[in-house]
């Protein structure tokens, strides 16, 4: 029972689903079959964890039915309805979020019952609700459009010959909704194209990249998608210089949705540049940049937390500026926005990089007693700048210690994934065989770090390597 499908939902289950889970289990409306709320109330109890001891069918059945003989048919159908129900409320919390969707909904029954005064009111309502909408979701081209569709068929419904403005709104918000939809799809297509040796096609879009940019629509969102197309097709500066003015002109214009997954796209573009070292410092600061106004203004964050991931790219792109001050303010100032288990060993860790940086091996190596690898991440990122300290501080004893260990570690550890093993233990070897090198065999060397495919610190092992000269 533990590796089932409704386990496995359940288990995503927080202590407000719960609560409000019971609660529709209750209803008679949802649940007929009675049995299913003591089911409910056994799971919520052992959950998230859900023992194996706990969770076996025998043992279930037993919590459900003390006086009858275990039937593994009869619980496979609680099970299923128990399933069935989870799926249901989930789905109908998603509605519930979404109140737009609810309002127009209730507009499509009420013009069903003929119920134009309800209708009227409604309407009103949801128009005034969608446009508060407009600030938080992404969906108000599809939100405009459904109310407008609806009240087309308001007016159809009633047999009046006169002109309505409905049909004309329904279709320029479909337009407005199509075009929006096919610049963000085709800006993914690109950036997956970038990233992974794979291929993508779509239909007319230099047609709708034009028609978008000729200043039809006055919603500047898709615009800023066309420009953010562009950038990332052309690869050009002055294309990605329009997009960044755009996103500062239209910036209280943008939903935050919207807004996060443009500067993504940016992000990424940025990305891509310094990896093949095209205007690398500028496209550094313009990252930075990017990062810290998403930060700043919130869109970047999940439920007011902090991307581990988004806290170490900006400090590693601010130590890369070599600003180091700033770097220090800006981990001592953000770090609690992170996860809680989570932001110890960032302020550590990046702590220690920063000062790592700064020569001050000492202090780096305190910050680094300090990692509790929360993280698989942190913990192969702190051996590597241990050793990195160590042979920098010509600590042999020590660095010829954790070599060892470290590539034992990189080994036996089934939770590190292949790459990742790979690139930390061409690291390792690397790093032995310079610190046992004689100055004829630097050559040799040098040609396996520039032809070693997987690797960290490739820059600082070639500089060591220079040290031999």
């Amino acid at each position: 029972m533990k590796n089932s499908k409704l386990i496995a939902l359940l288990s995503t289950f927080d202590a407000e689903d719960w609560r409000w889970f019971i609660k529709f289990i209750k209803s008679p409306y949802f649940n007929a079959r009675e049995e299913l709320i003591p089911f409910a109330d056994y799971l919520r109890k052992i959950s998230p964890d859900f023992v194996e001891k706990a969770i076996t069918k025998e043992r279930v059945f037993q919590k459900l039915y003390p006086k009858k003989k275990y039937d593994e048919k009869l619980l496979g159908h609680l099970m299923n309805y128990m399933l069935k129900l989870a799926e249901r409320f989930l789905a109908q919390r998603k509605i519930e979020e979404k109140e737009p969707i609810y309002n127009i909904r209730l507009l499509e029954v009420l013009v069903d019952r003929q119920l134009s005064k309800h209708y009227r009111h409604y309407e009103q309502k949801s128009k005034k609700l969608i446009e508060e909408w407009k600030s938080v979701s992404k969906d108000v081209f599809l939100y405009d459009y459904q109310l407008a569709e609806v009240g087309n068929n308001h007016f159809m419904s009633q047999n009046l010959r006169q002109y309505d403005a409905n049909l004309q709104v329904a279709t320029d918000c479909l337009d407005e909704f199509y075009f929006l939809n096919k610049i963000k799809n085709s800006c993914e297509m690109l950036s997956r194209m970038a990233l992974f040796d794979t291929s993508y096609t779509s239909a007319y879009i230099d047609e709708v990249i034009d028609h978008a940019s000729n200043g039809t629509y006055k919603n500047p969102l898709i615009k800023v998608y066309a420009q953010t197309y562009q950038a990332i097709k052309s690869g050009e500066n002055i294309a990605f210089e329009t997009l960044r003015k755009s996103l500062h002109e239209y910036r209280d214009q943008i939903p935050a949705p919207e807004k996060e997954s443009i500067y993504s796209f940016a992000i990424n573009i940025c990305g891509d540049k310094m990896v093949r070292k095209i205007d690398a410092m500028f496209y550094a600061e313009q990252c930075l940049e990017l990062y810290l106004e998403g930060i700043e203004e919130e869109f970047m964050l999940d439920r007011g937390r902090l991307s581990p991931w988004h806290f170490k790219n900006v400090v590693k792109l601010a130590m890369n500026l070599k600003r180091y001050d700033f770097t220090e303010q800006f981990i001592q100032e953000n770090y609690s926005k992170l996860e809680p288990e989570f932001q110890e060993d960032a302020l550590h860790f990046n702590l220690a990089d920063l000062y790592y940086r700064r020569e001050n091996y000492q202090e780096a190596q305190q910050h680094l007693l300090q990692v509790q690898y929360s993280d698989i991440f942190y913990g192969l990122g702190a051996r590597a700048m241990l050793l990195k300290i160590y042979y920098e501080t010509q600590e042999d004893e020590a660095l010829v210690s954790l070599l060892a260990s470290f590539s034992i570690y990189l080994r036996r550890n089934k939770k590190i994934s292949a790459v990742f093993r790979e690139t930390y233990l061409n690291f390792t070897s690397l790093l032995t065989q310079i610190n046992k090198a004689t100055k004829d065999k630097i050559p040799i060397i040098v040609e396996k770090i520039n032809n070693t495919t997987r690797l960290i610190n490739r820059s600082w092992l070639l500089l060591i390597c220079e040290e031999f000269k």
